[in-house]
């Protein structure tokens, strides 16, 4: 499988992406990184995880030592070192005020602090997402979770999606003040990092360390929080089960991430060498 590719670099993003709904990875989307790595094309993870649980996929793709895009681009991760290339924490008043917003809404609210996962309140929900990303989380209830030592690099609130969409007008209001960029990334997720903050943001300072260019670069992914990644890059691929927004965004859309979308988009445009890029 040596030989050439129309792309350098294939950014993927995580959940519903290289994930499946069960959280693991498939094994043809495995077999299409590994024949992307032996023609030389470089893969990143680009997801809003913590680097600590993007990291166990990283290993389990078996890829080189590289950039890491996490956070939803909030910090760029060197693996496997852990070495911290670039970090953007939320402005410390804009984000006091809208985990106290959340808090006297009752949503469940974490606190992304450094390496740690602080967390309104133990309950289903916060049980079934950490064991989903494989780290701890610290119970901090009010007003212990804003004492934080430094500016959080995000804030995460779960709850129903209709809930979520609600109230987001509102919390988009308290935050106008400050650079703080509101959007979903799932539907029972609303995501809160600083506005200079997106996954192309991260991926493009992934791609300066590695000397390609973003006409070079094939991005995956499947939620509002993919969105400025699939524009910036070369080639923009949205998940089959991605929103209308993602989809008219996108370049091209694959299969559902169930039907190894993924897999069949580097199967395509990149394994294949389809020169037709519209």
């Amino acid at each position: 499988m040596v030989g050439t590719s129309p792309y350098a670099l294939i950014a993927l993003d995580l959940d519903g992406t290289a994930l499946r709904t069960d959280g693991t990875i498939s094994g043809r989307l495995k077999e299409a990184v590994r024949h992307c790595l032996e023609r030389g094309v470089r893969v990143v993870l680009a997801t809003g995880r913590m680097a600590k649980s993007a990291q166990r996929f990283w290993a389990e793709l078996e890829l080189p030592p590289g950039p890491l895009v996490a956070y939803q681009g909030a910090m760029v991760v060197w693996v496997p070192e852990g070495r911290v290339a670039t970090k953007v924490t939320l402005p410390d008043e804009g984000a006091r005020r809208a985990v106290e917003w959340a808090l006297a809404q009752g949503l469940l609210t974490q606190v992304y602090v450094g390496t740690e996962l602080w967390v309104s309140r133990e309950d289903a929900r916060v049980r079934s997402y950490i064991d989903a990303n494989h780290i701890p989380a610290w119970v901090r209830p009010e007003p212990e979770i804003t004492d934080w030592p430094e500016p959080p690099i995000k804030v995460l609130l779960q709850g129903d999606g209709r809930i979520l969409d609600s109230a987001r007008p509102d919390l988009e209001s308290i935050v106008a003040p400050y650079p703080i960029r509101v959007f979903k990334s799932q539907s029972d997720y609303l995501e809160l990092v600083h506005c200079r903050v997106g996954k192309s943001v991260g991926l493009e300072a992934a791609a300066r360390v590695l000397e390609i260019a973003p006409a070079d670069v094939l991005a995956i992914g499947d939620a509002e929080n993919d969105l400025d990644m699939l524009r910036w890059a070369g080639f923009g691929v949205a998940m089959g089960q991605a929103p209308d927004q993602v989809k008219r965004a996108a370049d091209w859309v694959t299969d559902s991430v169930d039907e190894d979308g993924a897999a069949a988009a580097i199967e395509r445009w990149v394994l294949e060498m389809t020169p037709d890029k519209g």
